[in-house]
């Protein structure tokens, strides 16, 4: 399996300011040669990469940026591929309008046509624009001289002729990565008055071999729920398995507490440093859910279900205030993207499935025909289960990629509901809230 992963390596801190300056107006440059091809792409209605390739074109680029031919042509790339993005995000936006018409919801509509997309550079020249560096405008190598970096960049100026020379600070992670694989392109960015470089990083994995279908769940209650799926066998116990996130929950907290109280106190200098933890603190703990995923699904093929779009249609107004509170402590696009990259480092497929109706679909009926008794459990009215809103989702989505969907006379046990199932059930008294116990055969 050939991986392609990107890694984030920070500019020395040793660069001299001399250099750091050429950096600066390297990238204004460059951003002012993207906005000048965005025009182009506007003016003449150009949707495809041999569009942008006539020579006339390029002149004027080069013309009025002054830089060379390929800086010129990696600009065009990155042009494009923003008007890609666009028109994607317009269609949808356009689909999603349509859909809220036809079904008569005029608020959700308002709401839409506020969000409409805009084109790029839409606002003006804001940021710096980063851009690939192929091999003509730069490369990525070990340093034989320097004795405080292992590695550095060479990078071309605006002058012509002439590059210069940026350390880096990689960690063993990085290098380990870089000595195994081999460099595709590399993008300069800079966040916060820093300089980084992204790395895109190709190498081979062995392939594991497969032998079931683990089916994720990305939930609320519960950050992760999974389950393992045997073809033409019965689940059991170990089967089930939750990924908890309390320490997460606990870290945040005590982080935006840390910031109101802060604001109360109108300590800005204070705030500003650490305006950058809460997304750090955050990112870390999903790194380390993903790597948890990872681990637990060794043999297998992860069907992960991406609840697309579930913030952006939870809008302010909607009646589902608690709701919404919830689902913007979480990044589930971050999450997927993680637990893609560790399973891929592992030799593990990775797919993303749409998890529409996944949780309020019987997998033992294939019945919609159910209710979320509370927000970890729903029933079915058809077959009369009651089960795990998350493990029922995580079935559904494992058994989306099967040859049959499979059909289970399926049972829960109430430890796996952390005993909410089994209060609800002996609040209720009635066959409506019957907890099913047993083994769960196919």
């Amino acid at each position: 399996m050939q991986v392609v992963k990107t890694v984030k390596i920070p500019v020395h801190y040793a660069t001299t300011k001399h250099k750091l300056d050429i950096l600066n107006r390297l990238m204004a440059r460059l951003t002012y040669g993207v906005h000048l091809w965005s025009q182009i792409i506007k003016a003449n209605g150009i949707r495809t990469r041999g569009g942008l390739r006539k020579r006339e074109f390029e002149q004027e680029v080069r013309k009025q940026t002054g830089l060379s031919a390929a800086f010129v042509q990696c600009c065009a790339d990155t042009t494009l591929w923003m008007w890609k993005s666009y028109q994607t995000l317009r269609r949808e936006w356009k689909r999603r309008v349509r859909q809220a018409k036809c079904e008569g919801d005029e608020r959700w509509s308002c709401k839409l046509l506020k969000r409409e997309p805009q084109p790029p550079f839409s606002n003006g020249l804001k940021y710096k624009i980063p851009i690939w560096f192929d091999y003509r405008i730069g490369s990525l190598e070990k340093s034989k001289t320097v004795k405080i970096s292992p590695c550095v960049i060479r990078i071309s100026t605006l002058k012509w002729g002439e590059r210069i020379t940026i350390l880096l600070n990689p960690a063993k992670y990085h290098l380990d990565l870089l000595e195994r694989g081999e460099t595709k392109s590399f993008q300069l960015i800079k966040r916060e008055k820093k300089f980084y470089i992204h790395v895109k990083v190709e190498h081979e994995v062995q392939d594991q071999p497969v032998r079931a279908v683990r089916g994720v769940d990305l939930g609320i209650n519960r950050s992760v729920a999974t389950v393992l799926l045997h073809p033409n066998k019965p689940l059991c116990r170990g089967d089930f398995s939750v990924i908890h996130d309390g320490k997460k929950v606990r870290r945040l907290n005590k982080l935006d507490q840390r910031t109101a109280r802060l604001q109360r106190l109108k300590k800005w200098g204070a705030l500003k440093k650490i305006r950058s933890k809460r997304r750090r603190v955050a990112e870390y703990f999903d790194r380390l859910t993903a790597k948890r995923i990872a681990e637990i699904s060794s043999e297998c093929i992860v069907v992960m279900g991406y609840p697309k779009g579930i913030k952006y249609e939870n809008y302010r107004g909607n009646g589902e205030r608690e709701l919404r509170g919830l689902m913007t402590r979480w990044a589930y696009g971050r999450i997927i993207r993680y637990t893609i990259e560790e399973c891929a480092e592992r030799g593990i497929k990775a797919l993303v499935s749409d998890e529409r109706w996944s949780s309020r679909t019987c997998h033992r009926c294939s019945s919609r025909n159910t209710e979320r008794l509370t927000q970890s459990v729903m029933h079915c009215y058809k077959c009369g289960l009651t089960y795990n809103a998350d493990f029922n989702g995580a079935i559904n989505i494992g058994s989306s990629i099967l040859a049959e969907p499979r059909s289970r006379w399926a049972v829960v046990d109430p430890a796996l509901t952390s005993d909410e199932l089994a209060g609800k059930a002996r609040e209720a008294g009635s066959p409506r809230f019957q907890v099913w116990s047993g083994h769960v055969t196919c």
